[in-house]
């Protein structure tokens, strides 16, 4: 399954007091005064559950001082008080379904996937929690709180980016096995989060110095001018004057202008940017950029050669009475000799029709040598060009795999030296395939032509 991410919320305040605690605890079931009396009912007796407590009473659970609860609190000094709210007693969250969804799932369902949700990161890891679904919105939504104390050694709860990304793919994987499809997404959206500093400048339309970075390496990255990790930090130390320091996987960036409390300029690592100003963030984005580019020209160079099939019509016509036979004929032939159906795409995107335009005027053999001749004569440096300008500078491919191979090797200029590494050598044989499968779309094999065609004769 591909992965797929649900609305897992955790910007919740925390509990750090006895009242702040009840106070959550009577608002998530429907409970306060307040709610009784305006007549708001959240929940209903059946869709509310506890895991490794009372579901009514959550909080005097979590406080009593009878020792299968209280000794690893006191164990482990995990104290509260009525007066200093600094311990974080326990976590609030929540996860939501959308409304798109509300035919498919029912409040009973929803109880369903909260008690599996908080059994799997709450009580098989040992931390009391208590939810409730909610019947008073659109949405159907479920409230969590959970003990910061383990039961068990007195560890406080975490919940930091790696769990909650963790949650949130599992509640994905939950909405998507009973074809919830509107409660889920194919990203991660809470990866970028912004601080409370970014925020106020956010609301007065000034850009932090995280978002002027993030600005300056987009552009960097969208550039025609970058094709690789390399190009995107250079183009950022030269164009936007950046200090970048790049060391394996890790990229940290800083703008001289923008000092820290030091007076040294501030520095932020890729990671704290977001997955997309990662080193593998940078990569992936340059290859899926330089893969819509080769795209692109494809169909430019299919739409110039289909512009030249027309101009070539009139010849076509000539040739033909000559031959006895019309184009469309010998292009029948030439398909039924290459066993090419009519749905095949070569002959929508052109390159089964360019051989058989080649070999109808007769010049595809000289057409090949020419290409061929040039790039000697020229000395081409293949490593420099791009994959579709390349096969136009070769032959056509044998059906030979190893000796293409070999040839690849030595006009790619691969240091014989590093093949005895079998990491290098499947990175030099994947490249290697990719070259070799355009050209077979492009040409087609060489081969297994001449034999179809032998055994056409005979």
């Amino acid at each position: 399954m591909a992965e797929v991410y649900g609305n897992v919320n955790v910007n919740y305040s925390y509990c750090k007091s006895v009242a702040q605690l009840k106070s959550a605890a009577d608002y998530i079931l429907g409970t306060k005064k307040e709610q009784i009396k305006e007549g708001i009912q959240k929940t209903r007796a059946d869709l509310y559950g506890a895991l490794g407590c009372n579901r009514d009473n959550f909080a005097n659970s979590l406080l009593i001082t009878w020792h299968e609860r209280a000794m690893p609190r006191k164990m482990h000094d995990k104290k509260y008080s009525r007066y200093k709210q600094k311990d974080i007693l326990a976590h609030k969250m929540s996860i939501s379904f959308h409304p798109d969804d509300n035919d498919k799932l029912t409040y009973e369902e929803a109880d369903k996937i909260a008690r599996e949700f908080a059994h799997k990161f709450f009580w098989s890891k040992r931390y009391e929690a208590m939810w409730a679904v909610h019947t008073d919105t659109e949405h159907i939504h479920v409230h969590f709180i959970v003990s910061n104390c383990n039961v068990k050694i007195g560890k406080s709860f975490r919940r930091g980016m790696p769990e909650l990304k963790e949650m949130s793919q599992f509640f994905g994987e939950q909405c998507m096995e009973r074809g919830l499809t509107h409660s889920v997404r194919d990203t991660f959206y809470n990866e970028e989060r912004k601080s409370f500093a970014e925020c106020q400048m956010q609301k007065h339309d000034k850009l932090s110095f995280k978002e002027e970075i993030k600005t300056y390496v987009r552009l960097a990255m969208n550039s025609t001018e970058t094709r690789t990790l390399e190009d995107v930090v250079e183009m950022l130390k030269k164009i936007y004057l950046m200090d970048i320091r790049l060391k394996g996987n890790t990229i940290s960036y800083a703008l001289p202008y923008h000092a820290g409390k030091t007076g040294k300029a501030q520095a932020v690592r890729g990671s704290k940017l977001g997955s997309r100003f990662t080193v593998a963030g940078i990569r992936q984005y340059m290859q899926e950029k330089e893969q819509k580019q080769m795209e692109y020209r494809r169909i430019m160079w299919d739409i110039e050669e289909a512009k030249q099939h027309l101009d070539d019509y009139g010849e076509w016509r000539e040739e033909a009475k000559k031959g006895g036979n019309s184009f469309y004929e010998a292009f029948d032939y030439f398909q039924a000799d290459n066993d090419v159906t009519e749905n095949d795409e070569d002959i929508f995107y052109g390159s089964v029709f360019q051989e058989f335009n080649e070999q109808w005027q007769g010049k595809n053999q000289f057409v090949s040598e020419k290409k061929s001749e040039v790039a000697r004569e020229e000395k081409v440096d293949y490593s420099k060009i791009l994959l579709e300008e390349r096969v136009k500078l070769l032959p056509p491919p044998t059906a030979d795999q190893m000796a293409e191979l070999k040839e690849y090797q030595k006009r790619m200029g691969y240091d014989e030296g590093k093949m005895k590494s079998m990491k290098y050598k499947m990175t030099v044989y994947n490249e290697f395939l990719k070259e070799y499968e355009y050209r077979k779309k492009h040409f087609g094999v060489k081969d297994n032509i001449q034999k179809k065609r032998r055994g056409r004769e005979r």
